[in-house]
């Protein structure tokens, strides 16, 4: 999916859940338009994605997944951690990674 895909569904998403937000009496009916308006639409989607990316990558970059990256390349036999990472090790769910 592309942004203008993301954006569109997005917005769509708004108007179902406005409609029922302003059935409940919730909000008004300028405020679910100033909501899917393309400029205010672009704001939030744009921060979604980048927030999401941002915790995408801390979360790829632990210690853990890191070990789970690199085993999970062919070219790697076995990785050794040191008896202090044993918990570490034990976190990766590979038959390449074992303590020392």
């Amino acid at each position: 999916m592309n942004a203008i895909q993301v954006a569109s569904a997005f917005r769509a998403l708004l108007i179902f859940f406005g409609g029922i937000l302003v059935a409940r009496g919730w909000l008004t009916a300028e405020q679910v338009s100033y909501l899917t308006d393309i400029g205010t639409l672009t704001a939030v989607v744009g921060g979604a994605m980048a927030i999401g990316s941002f915790a995408y990558g801390v979360w790829v970059r632990r210690p853990a997944g890191l070990l789970a990256s690199a085993a999970s390349l062919p070219e790697v036999d076995r990785i050794t951690v040191a008896p202090s990472a044993a918990p570490l090790a034990d976190a990766v769910p590979s038959p390449k990674v074992t303590a020392s």
